[in-house]
């Protein structure tokens, strides 16, 4: 019998220890470690939110996995040592790389109990490659039992109080559990991926994920979702609210990661997106506010008289000839000059050296929303430093924390309460809403009534779980179908949808919907339940065939019809003729004007 070659962990088995242990200070020494980075996906803003980055020993090494390293590493007592080597690594890469958002670090708290750890390492290595310890979350994870906690907890103070984020990794995994979560308190969590793999056909798992998400959002801490491999996978997390995400589905690590937000992704997300739609989108604009400014040249101390003169003084917008430069803090700025020999030191220099590094300068057409992500997402954003507002590069004025904040959570609740609970799309208010809206503007549009035939014999004969699949399903097919960007999908209750396309080919969109609507219906049954005895709304059994939709739609004239109670009389008449007509099929009313018998009757969406 011909003898098969070792791999690499078969060859590993036959090192002796103290050889395993020259391999690895070998690799320590020259430098041998490889980091690769994977992207962390933010679906909500359509961006790369950061890279974890990985190791790997040389390929001809018995120690070419991480898994290989850190073992050696504990038995040897060179934990710190390995650690300190793959953070360099990672580091000089990452910013040779010019990769954007963080970088996200793995490590184990066991290193603090290393002879070899020495405290400031870490910021020594970002001094030397120009990293900012705001751009770097420590993800801590633990494979031993730990008795007690005061290694991670003292892990994880010990890199906040420095300035860095910190992430709980594996969470639900392992040692990862409930009391180290509650213990801790981190910026991001992690979900293991053993709550991930195949959470599209375990109902259980979901309810696991739903209940950690739900904890996350209470204790304001951002949740990542790792170890997507499938599109089924990342699809059902999109539906349940998961924001950030992570896995081989989306990206591979790879010594030279993807830059752009994968097109792949971005497709599934956005045919699964369903959210409040906003077409009354907040800007900054809104919200900005006129406040004394100081040129660059003015000096510190005069600056620190301002700030003592005015309590109510927080922060000061610096601006150079309309240029906005940065913003001075108050709490910084006097920190600075609290310390002994300061005035000294500082009082002469120009303000322009004391700017805030987390200083905000945002253009006045930038959406609330997108800057509310941006301040908050940041876990050790000042939040009592507002934010510079600019307009085609100008100084145009100030936008304060509080205001913002304020904004953003009365239009997120005034979504929830008018959006359908089943969909999470919007209910009638905000299609009144954007239908006047459009009418006033003088607008061309096409409101399209989506209805369901035959859908209560349906329910009836296979239950109301299956009756809100279909809801869910069809939902889903409209978003996909239109363009977020100029139509609207709204859930008006039951099994009705109003669609108003601004897109030309909306004819189109209708048939694709026809097509994808049968193709759904056709999963959602067995073969041998595709036709069924119910009752009709008369009360009489009678045998039903598959589910079709009756669409009817109207194209109201903007110069006759002025609020949408005029529209919805047009459409009320089109849906009746389209169910009238049965099937898959598209009644496309001529009326686009009411008479003066019509006006004395308006019926609601």
């Amino acid at each position: 019998m011909k003898s098969l070659p070792l791999n690499i962990a078969q060859t590993a088995v036959v090192y002796s220890e103290l050889q395993m242990q020259a391999e690895l200070q070998r690799i320590i020494e020259h430098r041998l470690l490889t980091p690769v980075f994977q992207p962390i996906i933010a679906l909500d803003s359509r961006r790369i939110l950061g890279y974890e980055a990985l190791i790997r020993g040389p390929e001809n090494s018995p120690l070419h996995t991480p898994d290989q390293l850190f073992s050696v590493a504990r038995r040897t007592k060179q934990l710190a040592a390995l650690e300190f080597a793959c953070r360099a690594a990672s580091c000089e890469k990452f910013v040779a790389l010019n990769l954007s958002g963080k970088l996200f670090l793995n490590m184990t708290p066991l290193s603090f109990t290393d002879s070899q750890y020495r405290d400031g390492v870490t910021r020594e290595i970002l001094q030397r490659v120009g990293l900012s310890p705001e751009r770097v979350v420590f993800e801590l994870t633990e494979s031993q039992p730990l008795d007690q906690f005061d290694l991670l907890r003292a892990a994880s103070e010990h890199f906040q109080r420095q300035g860095f984020a910190v992430a709980l990794d594996d969470l639900g995994a392992g040692y990862a559990g409930l009391r180290v979560w509650s213990e801790l308190c981190p910026d991001y969590v992690k979900i293991d991926r053993h709550f991930i793999s195949g959470i599209d056909k375990d109902p259980v798992k979901r309810e696991f994920v739903r209940a950690m998400l739900d904890i996350a959002n209470r204790m304001g801490n951002k949740v990542i979702a790792e170890g997507i491999e499938t599109e089924d996978e990342l699809n059902t997390l999109i539906s349940m609210g998961i924001e950030n995400v992570q896995g081989y589905f989306l990206a591979k690590p790879a010594a030279e990661p993807i830059i752009e937000f994968p097109a792949h992704v971005n497709l599934a997300a956005r045919q699964h997106h369903l959210p409040y739609q906003d077409f009354f989108l907040h800007r900054v604009s809104e919200i900005v506010v006129k406040v004394e400014v100081i040129p660059p040249s003015l000096n510190a101390e005069a600056v620190v008289k301002m700030f003592r003169s005015d309590v109510r003084l927080w922060c000061i917008p610096v601006v150079d000839d309309d240029k906005p430069i940065g913003m001075v803090s108050r709490a910084e700025l006097l920190n600075i000059f609290s310390q002994p020999f300061a005035h000294d030191l500082f009082a002469k220099k120009s303000i322009a050296e004391f700017i805030s590094p987390m200083s905000l300068i945002i253009d006045s057409t930038c959406e609330l929303k997108k800057v509310g992500q941006l301040i908050t997402e940041d876990p050790h954003q000042n939040l009592s430093v507002d934010f510079i507002v600019s307009h085609e590069g100008k100084y145009a004025g100030v936008g304060k924390i509080r205001h913002l904040l304020r904004c953003i959570t009365e239009e997120k609740l005034r979504a929830a309460k008018h959006s359908n609970p089943l969909t999470q799309l919007p209910g009638n208010v905000p299609l009144y809403e954007w239908i006047d809206h459009l009418l006033h503007k003088g607008e061309s549009f096409v409101v399209a009534y989506v209805d369901i035939n035959h859908f209560k014999p349906f329910n009836d004969a296979f239950g109301y779980g299956f009756g809100d699949e279909i809801i869910l399903r069809l939902s889903k097919i409209l978003c996909a179908r239109v363009e977020l960007d100029k139509d609207f999908v709204g859930h008006v209750g039951g099994d009705d949808f109003i669609v108003i396309f601004r897109s030309e080919d909306w004819r189109k969109k209708c048939e694709s919907v026809f097509a994808d609507f049968t193709r759904a219906y056709e999963t959602l049954l067995p073969q041998a339940h595709k036709e069924y005895w119910s009752y009709d709304r008369h009360g009489n059994r009678q045998r039903f065939g598959a589910l079709t939709l009756a669409i009817g739609c109207v194209l109201p004239d903007s110069t006759s019809c002025t609020t949408h109670h005029q529209v919805s009389l047009l459409l009320a008449d089109a849906k009746h003729n389209a169910k009238k007509l049965g099937g898959n099929c598209i009644f496309e009313s001529r009326r686009r004007t009411l008479s003066k018998a019509d006006m004395s009757s308006v019926p609601s969406l």
